[in-house]
């Protein structure tokens, strides 16, 4: 069977709350990896709107930079690289958006989709510092929000410019909507149990029709980090190092994520904290709508180590 003539390109991809900043702040400094410092938002924009690829299509070469800024909801990059995004630190001046925005404006074309898709993943490989010939991988980090169908449309739109892979965390419902209802507390639980699984499905689907998919738990990356990461670099052909079971941001030693800290590392905790938040007759809801396979297998032995913990 002949190789791809596509590029190789890696998506980093969980819905909201999903552990996706986890994953990311361990690869942080890869030096294989060309890892965006937060957040993709305009392939994410692009594959759920006809009207913004219609858009993006007529620009002119003059006005195409305004347009990816608008979709990157005008001026993440800009913010995150002065270091105010609200999930990072230690961004500053990570990307070179002067790079960004010139390679844009040369190498825009009128017409495609797929050109504008391609022009956004070269621009941002070269603010993060690619040179032809350094080898490193390319990658698209995004949240996805399964009411959108962000997993199938995002993968669908990658893999007709690349030779994609995905790596796609999942975790147990009852950790997951608990963590969300932090922020939304009005959350309809029976639209949370579909997406949940709707989610589920679309990892499925990704490896049917776009390329292999890595289906990696939130729960065994804080419980087994070393054996998770050993798995995500093998599946995305770069070397392991002790370096990936450290999270940081931009390289320095990060606090900004529930599950790690910059001075006790992983926070078990996190795992069965929802049992002091979720009502009994909430968790008997989601076991009784949401995949089986969603739910965390391994709790019990967290359970046991944490009794250890405390009696220790």
């Amino acid at each position: 069977m002949p190789l791809s003539s596509k590029p190789p390109l890696l998506i980093l991809g969980a819905p909201p709350r999903g552990g996706n900043h986890l994953l990311r702040g361990l690869l942080d400094h890869h030096p294989q990896l060309l890892l965006p410092p937060d957040e993709d938002y305009f392939v994410r924009h692009l594959s759920r709107h006809p009207l913004l690829r219609l858009r993006g299509m007529i620009s002119s070469r003059a006005r195409a930079p305004g347009f990816f800024r608008e979709l990157q909801k005008d001026g993440h990059l800009e913010r995150i690289n002065a270091g105010h995004g609200t999930e990072v630190f230690g961004t500053e001046d990570s990307l070179d958006l002067d790079a960004y925005y010139h390679y844009i404006s040369e190498h825009h074309e009128r017409g495609s989709v797929d050109a504008l898709v391609r022009n956004h993943v070269e621009a941002l490989a070269v603010a993060l510092g690619h040179r032809e010939g350094d080898g490193r991988l390319r990658v698209i980090f995004c949240a996805l929000q399964p009411n959108n169908r962000d997993l199938s449309r995002v993968g669908r739109l990658l893999s007709r410019n690349y030779d994609v892979r995905g790596i796609f965390l999942v975790r147990d419902p009852r950790a997951h909507l608990s963590s969300k209802l932090v922020r939304n507390p009005t959350l309809n639980l029976g639209r949370f149990c579909q997406r949940q699984n709707r989610y589920w499905e679309e990892i499925d689907l990704f490896a049917a029709s776009c390329g292999p998919a890595l289906r990696l738990r939130f729960e065994e990356l804080v419980t087994n980090t070393e054996a998770s990461m050993r798995s995500v670099c093998e599946f995305s052909g770069i070397d392991f190092s002790s370096a990936v079971l450290e999270y940081t941001q931009g390289g320095e030693a990060s606090r900004s994520n529930s599950s790690f800290a910059s001075a006790t590392g992983i926070d078990p905790g996190v795992l069965t904290r929802y049992r002091d938040s979720l009502p009994a007759e909430t968790m008997a809801y989601l076991e009784a709508n949401c995949l089986p396979d969603l739910f965390w297998q391994g709790q019990a032995s967290a359970d046991s180590g944490a009794s250890r913990e405390s009696a220790s």
